[in-house]
């Protein structure tokens, strides 16, 4: 029984000293509200959510309508969350895409006033007489075009009918367009939903009149970071149009 005492007393003697503990350290807590600017409140909370002291009355609390992350915790916890919180509330920054299109004309026949094969299409130009009945290339048009993830990237132009081995009636141009429909981006690579080519050809009638006839091709695309691809072709007569591709990415 004396033994029993002596044991209470001593839990009597030692409890007010730990209630006095926590009070103390509770008393240290500091408070302070962050404003998430770039990202979601959630996910930076769950990120830092480590970061905590993880004592009895420290806390986060997240307010996604305001996008508030409130903290309440001891002032090195804090200074700890603060510098995470700035690392991670960074607007993610869309890479830039360049795309650069090449349209040549595959003829069995030698080209007038074709533009020469550049150095850097030689190596496509040569599996192309690999696998293509063409003998002579040349090129249509040329353009780069600068874009982001999420857009998308149209052109039009006029073709040269001495090219294409055809004549015109004057005021009836060849007419050519091409579009990127919706781009999407990862680290090495860029897809395409949809590439669509067409040229309306305008053809004599033979009673004075005149109507265009369209030809082309839709197809996705994926492409690798400086890789040439040869996304479509399309025929006219004893000639073709083939279009190449390369895509450079940059943050």
């Amino acid at each position: 029984m004396k033994k029993l005492s002596i044991l209470f007393a001593m839990l009597l003697f030692v409890l007010p000293l730990v209630a006095q503990e926590e009070f103390n350290d509770n008393r240290s807590f500091k408070n302070k509200v962050f404003d998430v600017q770039n990202r979601n409140p959630n996910d930076i909370a769950a990120a830092i959510k480590l970061l905590g002291s993880g004592f009895k009355g420290a806390g986060i609390s997240v307010n996604p309508q305001l996008r508030t992350i409130t903290v309440r915790d001891f002032p090195e916890n804090i200074a700890a969350i603060d510098e995470a919180i700035k690392r991670l509330d960074r607007a993610e920054t869309a890479p830039n895409i360049a795309l650069n299109i090449a349209v040549l004309i595959g003829s069995k026949t030698p080209l007038a006033n074709a533009t020469p094969i550049p150095d850097d299409l030689a190596p496509v130009v040569k599996q192309l007489h690999a696998t293509l009945r063409y003998t002579s290339y040349g090129v249509m048009t040329a353009t780069m075009h600068r874009t982001r993830p999420g857009n998308g990237v149209e052109n039009s132009g006029v073709a040269e009918p001495a090219l294409l081995g055809m004549t015109v009636k004057e005021g009836k141009p060849i007419l050519y367009n091409y579009t990127f429909h919706q781009i999407s981006a990862t680290d090495n690579a860029i897809n395409v939903d949809r590439f669509a080519f067409s040229m309306r050809i305008p053809i004599d009638l033979g009673t004075g009149g005149t109507q265009y006839q369209s030809v082309g091709f839709e197809t996705p695309v994926s492409i690798r970071q400086n890789e040439k691809v040869v996304i479509g072709t399309t025929t006219m007569g004893d000639k073709a149009l083939i279009v190449i591709v390369t895509a450079d990415i940059t943050k």
